[in-house]
């Protein structure tokens, strides 16, 4: 089979969704499939058009990685395939441009979910998705981990406390609520930095957690790290952070759960999938329920410790790189 799959660009901006896609491009390419990838050049690098990709390299299915980016495809003479991502499903469906959205849904071969949650929920809001949406989950991939840390980049103590924050920068992913984290963990006594991590996806959302952040002593905010340094990045972090106003399947809990670090995640209903309060993770409410747990993970190493362990084990177990191609190679086969 010939699959053409569709990333939004520029990929240094959404780098979740290029490394989705490119886990994509490597597992159907080992199980013999020739496949191409467009949408994951970097910012200012030459891009070519979907239109041209298409009659170029005469695919037998596309995949588009969400409904924006699939837009294209609602005129194309041809199986093709669009992912749903949170975004999609919690905001931009109930936006201005939502009825174009939600017709990408409808008219797609098939609707690919992260979660069964969201297909459920995907099916109810629109009913004519009815039997033809496939849950394929994101697979754990650890990360390399032999590039620089955060704490020798930085110049972070070996004794301070670190949070780490990961994620692109806009609304849906509520970095604000945990800009105030650190004044808070150091008015208990706790010597602690927030370290925020990832691109600006919505420039003015990004500016103002900047602006937030300069007067927080112990607050930093990066631009997005690679993949080579972001794996040495989760292992420099005392606790892996996820404020997300809604998820469907954060890669950021995955790729900390896959390095066995402890997670701190609001408790949405992608959270929930992939992390068990005290059991895995801890998951909060409201931001003293977010202060309150890393406060306890601060406390008691040892059982944040197990905490990581017990969440890459279960993580490794439920969500198998090949896996995820045997789901998407079903969804593909009933396109």
């Amino acid at each position: 089979m010939k699959v053409l799959l569709v990333a939004p660009a520029p990929a240094d901006l959404f780098r979740g969704s290029a490394a989705t896609a490119r886990r994509y491009r490597d597992g159907l390419q080992r199980r013999g499939h020739v496949c191409e990838l467009i949408g994951d050049a970097s910012e200012g690098e030459l891009r070519e058009s979907l239109e041209g990709a298409i009659a170029r390299f005469a695919p037998d299915l596309v995949h588009a990685h969400d409904a924006r980016t699939a837009i294209p495809l609602l005129g194309l003479r041809r199986p093709w395939v669009v992912s749903i991502s949170g975004e999609d499903f919690y905001q931009q469906l109930h936006r201005q441009d939502g009825p174009l959205l939600c017709e990408v849904f409808r008219r797609a071969h098939r609707v690919l979910a992260p979660s069964r949650a969201i297909a459920d929920a995907v099916q109810q809001l629109l009913p004519e998705t009815a039997g033809k949406v496939d849950v394929v989950p994101r697979a754990v991939q650890p990360l390399r981990t032999d590039g620089t840390g955060l704490r020798r980049a930085l110049g972070i103590a070996d004794h301070r406390f670190v949070m780490l924050l990961p994620g692109g920068l806009r609304p849906i992913k509520g970095q604000h609520r945990a800009v105030s984290l650190a004044g808070i963990l150091r008015s208990a006594g706790i010597d602690a930095e927030l370290v925020i991590v990832g691109p600006d996806q919505d420039p003015d959302y990004a500016n103002t957690i900047r602006e937030h952040g300069k007067g927080e002593p112990c607050v930093r905010c990066l631009p997005a790290l690679s993949h080579d340094r972001m794996g040495a990045a989760y292992l420099d972090a005392d606790v892996v952070l996820n404020t997300s106003i809604d998820e469907a399947m954060s890669p950021c809990i995955l790729e900390a759960g896959a390095l066995g670090r402890p997670v701190v995640a609001s408790n949405v209903t992608g959270n929930r999938e992939l992390v068990r309060h005290n059991d895995t993770g801890l998951l909060f409410d409201d931001e003293p329920g977010m202060a309150k747990a890393v406060i306890a993970l601060y406390r008691n190493r040892a059982a944040a410790g197990a905490l990581g362990v017990r969440l890459r084990e279960d993580l490794c177990r439920r969500f198998p790189v090949e896996r995820e191609i045997d789901c998407l190679l079903s969804a593909y086969a009933a396109a």
